[in-house]
């Protein structure tokens, strides 16, 4: 690092009240705006696709379950398995909104479901501003997969058996207040160096052309024909 780099950083953080400033302005707002923002608690549940009258290996059959698992991926989402869920609970489809765009789209918000590669096992998380709503939702999925589940699948030898869960996080999973605090302070510590290194370094610049030019400006030709 040279000289001139060297005098830079210190005059970077000469501004050290500047930076700080900014990173405690931009820290308190992200922290207001996550405070308000509603919190969505999760829940999970393992559901593990058993085939019955399987004639295969064990790769074929494992394929057979991941092939079912990813049917029972596009099920899940659908509106008619919403439908089927929120008739359970006493609730419709208008939870999520007056029309059917909203309402899929508040439906796939509220569920995901992942499968895992090669275990015919589906992970199903649901989300909701209630814990206790939460937990509604989340048994009625389980409960229309295990007594309904060949009406959306059509196939007579899956069975269905819960294997994990559900669990329920009593921390909301969204938002996380202090990890948005964090982020943002970190950014904004980056951000505020950035914009002073750059005023600073313009400044040196101009303040090196006054220096070779004795503090006058120089006029080109351009200047007198203009």
């Amino acid at each position: 690092m040279n000289q001139s780099q060297s005098n830079l950083w210190k005059s970077v953080f000469g501004e050290w009240r500047r930076i700080a400033f900014s990173v405690l302005l931009v820290s308190s707002l992200v922290f207001f705006i996550s405070t308000i923002i509603p919190p969505k608690y999760k829940s999970e549940t393992q559901i593990l696709i058993l085939q019955k009258n399987m004639d295969a290996n064990a790769y074929q059959a494992a394929k057979s379950s991941e092939f079912a698992g990813e049917v029972l991926k596009r099920v899940i989402g659908s509106s008619d398995f919403m439908n089927g869920v929120l008739a359970s609970t006493g609730e419709n489809s208008r939870k999520f909104g007056d029309t059917p765009e909203l309402q899929i789209k508040g439906w796939d918000d509220a569920v995901d479901v992942s499968t895992m590669v090669n275990t015919g096992i589906i992970n199903i998380s649901a989300y909701d501003t209630s814990r206790l709503e939460n937990k509604k939702m989340t048994e009625a999925i389980i409960n229309e997969l295990q007594t309904s589940g060949s009406k959306y699948h059509g196939n007579d030898n899956i069975t269905l058996k819960k294997i994990g869960g559900p669990v329920y996080y009593d921390n909301p999973a969204y938002p996380i207040i202090w990890l948005n605090v964090l982020i943002s302070a970190v950014l904004a510590f980056f951000v505020s160096i950035g914009v002073i290194m750059l005023k600073k370094n313009k400044e040196e610049k101009q303040r090196l052309y006054f220096g070779k030019t004795g503090g006058h400006f120089v006029l080109g030709r351009n200047d007198f024909e203009n």
